[in-house]
């Protein structure tokens, strides 16, 4: 048999493996977890809503 066509054939097998793990891990895995919006502020790295970000920092 041909190098290219047994190369083939191992990646289309591994494909229809990963595939099959796939979907039973999806039918039969952990239920995901609720997600909480309750307490979201937007902004980064604990800034305040209306900051001055050219202003010097007050003392």
């Amino acid at each position: 048999m041909h190098t290219g066509v047994r190369i083939g054939l191992y990646a289309a097998g591994l494909a229809v493996a990963f595939g099959a793990a796939y979907g039973v891990g999806d039918r039969f895995g952990p239920e995901p977890a609720p997600v909480e919006n309750s307490e979201h502020q937007e902004g980064g790295a604990g800034e305040e809503h209306g900051q001055d970000h050219d202003a010097p920092p007050a003392s």
